[in-house]
Formats: structure tokens, C-alpha cells, sequence
């Protein structure tokens, strides 16, 4: 392809995305991902507010919608539960129907962009307001409404006991079967017993942060090492229970893994493009969400992809595009040629 043709086709390739780029553009991913006890999938689109489900005949549904829950959480009496920033907190039960367990709260002390629930019906969350107020604690609120802090204090990193913790930021959070709690923090996996210990998994740091992202979701398989999505180096990441690590998966230039849930011995991740591929998502163009299942030998299988309902208007805008500068182009080249040879 001839320089200026390039040109002209990068030109109307940004003309045309502009059109839709007056939304915002930072990366907004979501690492909700389960399976139920059906084998079922259900996982978090957060450009769309949906929770979709593939089915165990591998069809794609919208479970939930107009619910915007970065996590997602797979309770022992087989609901899934969900959790928006305004502080309210849902379930869909194994029927599929959606019940309301908390409703919006704007003072609700929780901020719910993570949580987890254990068998007592105890939410556990990072503190609301956290930016503002530069403090990250782990809170604890019980089912009459009763709130404190495990773990945390001001922003930053440092292990020890209660309020002699510290935490950056958390994301994915998930249970031992010893009753501790494992979280991503930024770069690090730390374990959080329930006497507000917190320590630090590996040797440290786990990745480096890329494009203002880090770790994501993690899970604790059956035989306690950590599965752990690291959006930010595009790979599954395994920590053995000496504290050595180990790459399984690595998801390519495009796509980085952002959640994990495991169902027997197959592994399902949830990806999305990576930045800065990502803002096709937000302004829902294109494919920008996709489910994997790996095997335990594994073989890498697509469940499903998520494409955005603005694609086939973006193509035709692009078509639009084509068709008007293509001739405009063609008619000023013929123009100047003339003057060209009306000057000679």
C-alpha cells in the first residue's frame, strides 16, 4: 500500500473511533467470574452492567442486567451473589431468579468494588471513601449491620497485625479452607487471617504495574496454591505453597486475564483486551470479553465472546467514511492533474 493510502486509511480508521471516544477511556474490567453448581458460567461486563451466563449447552445469556458488580461470588448454598458501589448486595439463586439482599445505600460503609462472604453471612470489603481519605482497611460487616476492621490503615504496603497492616488497593479476594483470606493488593498476594494478621505470599512483588494495572482475581485451589490473574504481564500465575511461582497460562498480545474460577479439574478465565485495546470495550466496539476453559492438559477452548453492540455502526460509519473520501479523493487528484498539465 502506497504511503498516502496509508495514511488516508489511518486517517478515516481515527476519524471514525473519535466518533465514538467522547465516553471515558480508562480500562474498567471487572474479575467476576464462577461456575455453579451445574457447570453453569456466569461472569461481569462492566461497560455493559450485565452479568452474563453460558449454559451447559454453550449458549450465552444475559443472566442479570443493569447491575454493575466487579466481583462475582459463589456462596456454599449455591447463589451467586453480586455487589454494586452503591452499596447494594444480590444473589441469583440455582432457579436463576435475582433477589435483592441489601438495597442501595449511599452511607454504606463497605465500598463493595471487592468483597467476599463467608458461611455466617459476614461481608468482607475494603473501606468506601478509600481514595478520599487515603485510608484501605479490610471491614467486616455483620448481618445486623455491625462493622469493623480486620485489618488496614493508612494507604501503602506492610504486613503485621490489625491496624499495623497496610494495603494499596485490593481487587480479587477468595477463602482457604483454613478460614484465612487470600486478596490481590496491587502487585502482591497477601493471606489475612481472621485475627487481622496479614502477611505476604512469594517473595514480594508478583508482576510490575502496566498501564496503571496490576493483579486481579485470584482463586485458592484445593490444594491451597493460588491461581492469580495478572492483567498486567498477560498471564495465569500459580504460587505453590513454599511460596515459589509458576506461569500456566499465558493470554497473548491482546488479551490479559483479569478473573479465575475453578470447576473440577478445569480452569475457566476471564479476559479482556488489554490496554490500550481496552477502551474498544468501553465504547463497546468490537470483541472486548471472552471466556476460556483449560484443561488439565491444557488445551485452551473459547466458551464464549462478548462483542459490542456499537460494532456493526462503527463498520458502517467506517463504510460511510470510504465512500465519501475514496471519490473526494480521486476528484482532487484528477483536479490537480489538470492544472498540472494546463500549466506545462
Amino acid at each position: 500500500m502506497p504511503v498516502s493510502q496509508l495514511r488516508l486509511f489511518v486517517t478515516v480508521i481515527f476519524a471514525a473511533f473519535s466518533l465514538f471516544c467522547a465516553v471515558k477511556v480508562e480500562a474498567h474490567e471487572g474479575w467476576g467470574i464462577v461456575v455453579d453448581r451445574q457447570g453453569q458460567v456466569y461472569f461481569s461486563d462492566i461497560p455493559t452492567n450485565t452479568i452474563w451466563k453460558i449454559t451447559v449447552e454453550g449458549k450465552l445469556e444475559a443472566a442479570v442486567t443493569n447491575q454493575h458488580s466487579h466481583s462475582l461470588i459463589k456462596g456454599d448454598d449455591g447463589n451467586i451473589y453480586g455487589a454494586h458501589e452503591n452499596g447494594s448486595v444480590w444473589r441469583i439463586t440455582p432457579d436463576g431468579s435475582f433477589l435483592e439482599m441489601l438495597p442501595p445505600n449511599g452511607d454504606f460503609p463497605l465500598s463493595l468494588h471487592c468483597f467476599i462472604i463467608d458461611r455466617d453471612g459476614n461481608i468482607y470489603s475494603m473501606n468506601s471513601g478509600s481514595v478520599q481519605s487515603g485510608l484501605v482497611k479490610i471491614l467486616k460487616r455483620t448481618p445486623d449491620a455491625q462493622v469493623t476492621t480486620l485489618a488496614g490503615n493508612t494507604r501503602g504496603y506492610a504486613d503485621g497485625r490489625g491496624s499495623e497492616a497496610k494495603f494499596t488497593g485490593i481487587d480479587g479476594m477468595d477463602w482457604a479452607d483454613d478460614g484465612s483470606l487470600y486478596v490481590t493488593d496491587g502487585v502482591y498476594v497477601r493471606r489475612v487471617a481472621m485475627d487481622g494478621l496479614v502477611t505476604t505470599l512469594g517473595d514480594g512483588e508478583l508482576t510490575s504495574e502496566s498501564w496503571g494495572e496490576d493483579l486481579m482475581g485470584l482463586t485458592v485451589a484445593p490444594r491451597k496454591e493460588i491461581l492469580v490473574a495478572d492483567y498486567s504481564s498477560r498471564r495465569i500465575l500459580k504460587i505453590m505453597r513454599d511460596g515459589s511461582t509458576q506461569t500456566i497460562l499465558e493470554t497473548g498480545l491482546i488479551w490479559s486475564p483479569t478473573g479465575i474460577a475453578l470447576f473440577g479439574e478445569d480452569l475457566y478465565v476471564l479476559e479482556h483486551l488489554r490496554m490500550p485495546f481496552v477502551i474498544l470495550g468501553n465504547v463497546e466496539v468490537g470483541a472486548y470479553i471472552r471466556v476460556r476453559k483449560i484443561s488439565p492438559d491444557g488445551a485452551a477452548t473459547t466458551l464464549a465472546t462478548v462483542w459490542g453492540r456499537n460494532t456493526l455502526i462503527f463498520v458502517v460509519i467506517l463504510f460511510v467514511v470510504f465512500a465519501i473520501l475514496i471519490p473526494a479523493r480521486r476528484f482532487w487528484k484528477r483536479r490537480k492533474n489538470r492544472r498540472v498539465r494546463a500549466a506545462e
